[in-house]
């Protein structure tokens, strides 16, 4: 796996103080103070892609905990419901877009929030997985570590594309977080990314070429699918490009230890056409990476290609081409076909599936009386639709975030990879 990684930049909110008007009591200010507290908790741990996972996992269930009721109801028996909360549209929420610069969309509902927030851990579990693999000689432990937040990233894009966004009021703009053509990239990303971990591992331990070229394949099917989800938007031009070499380098991958499989079946022809085909697709990648470093953004100083991860590749595709050809010279003697094998390399071990996630229960602060006595306005529709154009007046400061420093040095090991 590649030291490095895309990431988008966090969303951008403003402060809420979770205000209410009319008469209540002591109880209702206790909830609100505390939903108050535990949201700028969660906003300020998450710009510091240092902090510890658990940390981060314990303020977001403790927040979406308090927001339960704002989401759903909580009936007299204090019992779990689907059923829309008559509280949802109390608060406005104002959030920013990733893609979409630093205008925020303003939104009178809980879900909204929710899955805001959620977009905002998940890109932090994506940060914290890139910081980890940035060390010098990153230790297994630490691969297992960036494996599983790249896997727990995975799983809250999921839940949001799954659970919150069926849900929402109204239809997402084109290019914002909640656009589903956004969500599904960052699913099949993540995803992809945590099986990157796979591959290295399996080609420090020097797996059966045939394992290798599989999960490689698999790997670069998911980068594809997240660069197709975004073709039609022209606002991700460097995160595709990102995603279209990522999937090119292990498109290559495959296809080297593909003809490694060939050549074990004495199909020497048939492997050098398939090195043939690893070759050109690194020399594709190599396009898009420096392509991607034309793009002027805070990642135009990456260069890709310097990394010894791609460096290796080109010489890992060469010594199994020399492989081959000399042993076609001194044994085999077949001819080289023209058209090329097909890529038969299913993967059976190490695809990441995104694990299935649920709504925290409501925090002990809700009981029925507190949801029953709350106090709300009703809002219609055309109220919420003149919030959210007043909000194109203003703009929102990026968030500052702790950076991340990636190691100049090259790993100690055979692969480039990351892992010991």
């Amino acid at each position: 796996m590649s030291h490095w990684f895309h990431r988008n930049p966090f969303k951008a909110t403003t402060a809420n103080n979770f205000t209410v008007t009319g008469g209540y009591g002591p109880d209702v200010t206790a909830l609100c103070v505390a939903l108050k507290d535990s949201r700028q908790k969660l906003l300020n741990i998450i710009v510091d892609p240092h902090q510890p996972s658990s940390d981060v996992e314990e303020l977001l269930k403790n927040y979406l905990s308090l927001l339960r009721g704002f989401l759903f109801t909580i009936d007299e028996k204090g019992e779990k419901t689907h059923e829309p909360s008559k509280l949802r549209h109390c608060f406005i929420f104002k959030w920013t877009h990733t893609l979409l610069g630093n205008v925020p969309q303003s939104v009178h509902d809980a879900f909204y929030e929710a899955a805001s927030m959620s977009i905002n851990v998940a890109i932090w579990h994506m940060k914290h997985a890139s910081m980890v693999a940035a060390g010098d000689n990153v230790s297994l432990d630490q691969c297992k570590e960036v494996h599983l937040e790249l896997k727990l990233a995975a799983s809250i894009f999921k839940f949001v594309e799954d659970f919150y966004l069926p849900r929402l009021i109204e239809k997402p703009m084109a290019g914002s977080d909640l656009d589903p053509r956004i969500l599904k990239a960052y699913v099949h990303q993540s995803i992809a990314e945590a099986q990157e971990v796979t591959v290295a591992r399996a080609m420090e331990l020097k797996h059966n070429p045939t394992i290798i070229a599989g999960i490689a394949n698999e790997t670069s099917k998911r980068f594809l699918l997240a660069f197709n989800s975004l073709q039609d938007i022209k606002e991700a031009v460097q995160w595709k490009t990102y995603l279209k070499l990522k999937s090119l380098i292990y498109l290559s991958f495959a296809y080297c230890f593909f003809g490694e499989t060939l050549l074990s079946q004495d199909k020497c022809g048939e492997a050098i056409r398939a090195l043939h085909e690893s070759r050109t697709y690194h020399k594709q990648a190599l396009e898009w990476c420096k392509q991607y470093g034309k793009i002027k953004s805070p990642d135009s100083k990456i260069k890709p290609e310097s990394h010894l991860f791609f460096r290796k590749l080109a010489s890992v595709v060469e010594l199994s081409m020399n492989k081959c050809e000399r042993e076609n010279g001194l044994i085999y003697h077949q001819k080289v076909p023209d058209a090329t094998p097909k890529l038969e390399a299913e993967a059976n071990f190490g695809l990441v599936t995104p694990d299935e996630m649920k709504l925290p229960d409501p925090s002990p602060l809700w009981s029925p009386a507190l949801f029953a006595a709350f106090p709300y306005k009703p809002i219609e529709t055309r109220e919420m639709t003149a919030t959210a154009a007043a909000s194109k007046l203003e703009e929102l400061p990026p968030v500052k975030e702790v950076p991340i420093k990636h190691t100049d040095k090259d790993q100690k090991n055979k692969s480039g990879c990351i892992i010991q």
